[in-house]
């Protein structure tokens, strides 16, 4: 028959351990023969440069772990994927765990705490990391697969350290049961039916606010890839919108986002270039500000890449006016380049390109390499630069600051950097995996004003 546990007995036994220590006796820690075991795990998504990866799983036991500040043994863990989607699209295999260490919570702190968690970082690298495909013979679009279900982890090997031991368990295997996707779960979601005719979906970022304080508005139109009816892709597909919302740059530069959903496949809405489109970015932006009376309306910044970019070029060349500045990758669809570069004259664009684009070309007519020809052609200093995308990140941060640095001087608000050929990471039509990883692209768009 098992006691019951009392107050009074709760104080016996704190009296019973107290004599114990007092006398040099040691005290068994309560946690070190009582055995712990996976209750649920929880997939952790992050936007990597390249786009969606899962990023680590969050393991919870029935019990809370302590194992001191040293790390886990990664090999004690089995992580396996099973992910399928209609139209015989799949991905499996095993993911490579880099790091394991407890947690008070189901999150990537790098750093080991006394918790009921378990946080176990893969490696970024494994081919089958991104939860997405590509349906090249249908739409071309990405889509995301279902992660409930789609990961299992199991406890394979012993835990053992001084204050604790968990001893493994092959035989049990934890299915994923929920997803934490982490920046993209902070933005909200909305939807206007614009006077314009399309019905817009889109997600905003609010940043923290500050009594009396005004913020900028970043505007991000994605590319073809990010198109559909989700209300999803747009901020998961790539950096464009997350690397504004990020906690890093968030503490630079808090600020709202907003990211709008374009669907070329759907006969009432279409690609950004599209002019009813257009104009409904321009009424979605309006209607935005008037509901965030907070926003700096000299602040208002747009970027978009790839098909974002023609929008970008089309709704610039007529409401230039909205915005301080805008930043512009893989761009062309501009119909008439001289009147775009009379138009956009003093108008402060960053715009980023590979020279060996395969899906836009660099040199075609309309590009933004040939907008920023008629720029220079009209009068106005265009600042050049060139570097590969393969360079260190700190090397390129420096070329960077240098090209800003001599904007400034030569009194030019118009920027161009050329990745060298053969060197956009991935595929090379990606320029703006080096352009939303660059801080300093970032912070030269941050620095736009229209009032100054």
């Amino acid at each position: 028959m098992t006691a019951k546990w009392t107050r009074t007995a709760a104080i016996g036994a704190a009296a019973i351990t107290a004599t114990a220590i007092g006398a040099g006796t040691a005290v068994a820690d309560p946690h070190k023969d009582e055995q712990a075991s996976i209750v649920a795990a929880t997939v952790i998504t992050e936007v990597a440069p390249e786009g969606l990866k899962v990023a680590a799983v969050a393991l919870e036991y029935d019990r809370e772990l302590r194992f001191g500040g040293t790390g886990l043994d990664v090999g004690a863990f089995d992580v396996d994927v099973d992910l399928s989607a209609p139209g015989g699209f799949s991905q499996g295999g095993e993911r490579t765990v880099t790091a394991a260490y407890t947690s008070a919570t189901a999150e990537i702190t790098g750093q080991q705490r006394t918790g009921r968690y378990v946080i176990l970082e893969l490696d970024p690298a494994d081919a089958n990391a991104s939860p997405t495909y590509v349906d090249w013979l249908g739409t071309t679009l990405t889509y995301y697969y279902d992660l409930h279900g789609g990961y299992e982890v199991s406890q394979v090997g012993d835990l053992v350290a001084p204050r604790d031991t968990v001893a493994g368990d092959p035989s049990h295997v934890v299915p994923s049961s929920s997803v934490i996707n982490q920046v993209i779960d902070d933005y909200a979601a909305g939807s206007l039916q614009t006077d314009a005719g399309p019905l817009l979906e889109y997600r905003y970022f609010t940043p923290e606010k500050k009594p009396s304080a005004t913020y900028p508005l970043v505007v991000s139109l994605h590319g073809f890839g990010e198109s559909g009816a989700n209300n999803f892709s747009q901020i998961a597909g790539n950096q464009i919108s997350t690397a504004f919302a990020s906690d890093e740059r968030q503490k630079e530069d808090a600020a709202y986002v907003l990211s709008p959903q374009a669907d070329p496949f759907d006969p009432t809405k279409g690609a950004w270039w599209s002019p009813v489109m257009a104009d409904a970015v321009v009424e979605l932006i309006e209607d935005f500000v008037a509901a965030h009376p907070d926003i700096d309306t000299s602040r208002i910044y747009l970027t978009g890449l790839s098909m974002g970019s023609y929008g970008s070029w089309a709704i610039l060349q007529e409401r230039s006016d909205l915005f301080a500045g805008a930043v512009v990758v893989c761009g062309g669809g501009v119909e008439d380049v001289t009147a775009a570069a009379q138009t956009l004259a003093d108008f402060p664009i960053w715009a980023v390109h590979s020279e060996d684009d395969a899906v836009v070309d660099y040199y075609a007519d309309g590009s933004d390499f040939r907008v920023f020809q008629a720029l220079e052609a009209a009068g106005e200093p265009v600042v050049w630069s060139e570097w590969s995308g393969l360079l260190p990140d700190a090397e390129q941060e420096r070329l960077a600051k240098a090209t800003a640095k001599e904007a400034r001087h030569a009194g030019s608000e118009h920027l161009f950097t050329t990745i060298e050929a053969g060197t956009t990471p991935v595929f090379s039509h990606l320029s703006w995996i080096p352009t939303y990883n660059s801080d300093v692209i970032l912070d030269w768009l941050f620095d736009q004003d229209a009032d100054a």
